[in-house]
């Protein structure tokens, strides 16, 4: 059984301008860069066949000519062939990079459907490419596939269901299915999926290899391994130098902001390893604090940014209230207190987390009232 080498990613978006964290952006751009070029690095260790970037490999046609050089520089050290899908952010026009010449071992896929044979791999490599913003109509080609060779698609590709239309070439299972493809590399989605089946056809977005921004959440990277006729041997690979993460942590110690800092180190080092440090982090801060201890979320803020690369913080604290003693007062808010903390308790002895969230919140709500301090809008 013939079996291939591939490396697949995508949505690499080089030239970015980070405009979401603007004091990082020239760093950011070059770490992206430094991304890419681990990418070419790590197709070389894995002794691939074939490298398949599936579209945006650029972020805009209007790219940097350094980036361009440094691009073209780092595939010229590729062992691999490699193939290239342009997509809707870097689609092919008469200015876009696509259009000049490019290392011998680089095939970038210029408009409809076209297919590149590789008789030394009994392989066939299918490819499109945008020549626009949108592209409504299907790319995939209706003429039949060889079942001789192994055959693969790299292609910007929009998942819709039956009937929906995308402006981004919508494509469905069933397209998938009847495409006679062994494995279609996609691009467009940048959350990783699985590698995914529809009929005899394997599947997959391998997601941004670098996140820039909170939408983009978690480890990032790229797919590696073998394909062959009925099956694969994908794994994924992480790559990215730096994570955006979003984590809540819920504080024991609130009294000063040099514990509470100490505390959410402690808590980021456990869960993310040596190299904390390194990555972008909303943290959502949960607990209880004492009346008049309310921790400055400025100056918590600024005690971070000295240890971490970036920061964002969500005050969710409340402050501590003794509700079974509130309940004992003989006055209307030890009546609505008390009815509330019974409703609750019936609500967690059901495991009903709909209600339990409500009876906290009313709580919570109903007491700001009694003291005049609620406001519906803003709570």
């Amino acid at each position: 059984m013939r079996k291939i080498k591939v490396l697949h990613c995508a949505d690499i978006h080089l030239g970015s301008e980070m405009a979401r964290i603007p004091e990082k952006s020239k760093e950011r751009q070059e770490e992206l860069l430094r991304t890419f070029r681990r990418i070419v690095k790590l197709s070389n260790e894995e002794k691939v066949d074939l490298l398949l970037i599936a579209e945006d490999l650029f972020d805009s046609s209007g790219v940097s000519r350094n980036v361009v050089s440094s691009v073209m520089d780092y595939l010229k050290e590729a062992k691999a062939r490699v193939f290239i899908s342009p997509g809707n952010h870097d689609y092919v026009s008469l200015d876009s990079p696509y259009v000049e010449p490019w290392p011998e071992n680089v095939h970038i896929f210029q408009g409809d459907m076209e297919k590149v044979v590789l008789e030394d791999l009994q392989t066939v490599v299918y490819g499109a490419g945008f020549q626009g913003t949108y592209v409504k109509k299907s790319l995939f080609t209706k003429e039949p596939v060889d079942p001789k060779y192994l055959n693969l698609c790299v292609v910007h590709g929009d998942l819709v269901g039956l009937g929906v239309q995308s402006l981004y070439h919508g494509i469905t299972k069933e397209d998938l299915r009847s495409s006679g493809m062994d494995y279609v590399a996609l691009g467009h989605i940048h959350k990783r999926t699985e590698v995914l089946q529809a009929g005899e056809t394997y599947y997959s977005y391998p997601g941004c290899p670098e996140g820039r921004g909170f939408d983009e959440l978690g480890e990032k990277g790229v797919y590696v391994g073998t394909l062959y006729k009925g099956g694969h041997d994908l794994a994924f690979v992480p790559l990215c130098e730096r994570q955006y993460l979003r984590f809540p942590i819920t504080l024991e110690k609130t009294s000063s902001v040099v514990a509470a800092e100490r505390e959410i180190l402690t808590h980021l080092e456990e869960a993310f390893g040596n190299s904390y440090e390194n990555h972008h982090y909303h943290l959502i801060l949960q607990g209880t604090y004492e009346e008049g201890e309310e921790l400055s979320m400025a100056t918590l803020q600024g005690h971070l940014a000295e240890k971490l690369y970036y920061v964002r913080l969500q005050n969710a604290l409340t402050m501590g209230v003794d509700y079974e003693a509130l309940a004992k007062e003989a006055n209307l808010k030890g009546v609505f207190v008390e009815r509330l903390l019974k409703e609750l308790q019936e609500a967690k002895e059901k495991e009903d987390e709909r209600r339990i969230k409500i009876c906290s919140r009313a709580l919570e709500v109903g007491l700001k009232s009694f003291e005049g301090s609620v406001d519906l809008l803003g709570d």
